[in-house]
């Protein structure tokens, strides 16, 4: 079993994200680049750390993207995952219709407990 990259583990860390339950569930701003296009919308947000196989995944859980449209599924390693320090985590990577994507991910400091 692989374990999240460390820009993963320090942007969760930085940002107090680890809910007791075991769960990294918070609520964030999501900022999408896209042909030069911002597309900004607030959704829940979960990632899991300990994946088989995985190096960590984020997930968005808003109702506001569509699926065909915009990814809401990141895999580190499979796109490029980088930790802006105090500030946001930034992906990278390419979707079959949107094309080349940034998201920076900026968590409202609200874990999310269930």
């Amino acid at each position: 079993m692989k374990y999240a990259s460390k820009s993963l583990r320090t942007f969760i860390q930085d940002f107090h994200l680890t809910n007791p339950a075991g769960a990294d569930c918070f609520n964030a701003t999501i900022d999408f680049i896209v042909g030069g296009i911002n597309i900004k919308i607030e959704s829940e947000v979960h990632i899991v750390t300990s994946y088989p196989d995985k190096s960590g995944m984020v997930y968005l859980l808003s109702r506001d993207i569509r699926i065909d449209e915009l990814p809401t599924m990141f895999e580190d390693g499979k796109e490029t995952f980088e930790y802006i320090p105090n500030n946001n985590l930034r992906i990278e990577g390419i979707h079959h219709k949107a094309g080349k994507y940034v998201v920076f991910i900026s968590p409202e400091n609200e874990v999310v407990t269930y």
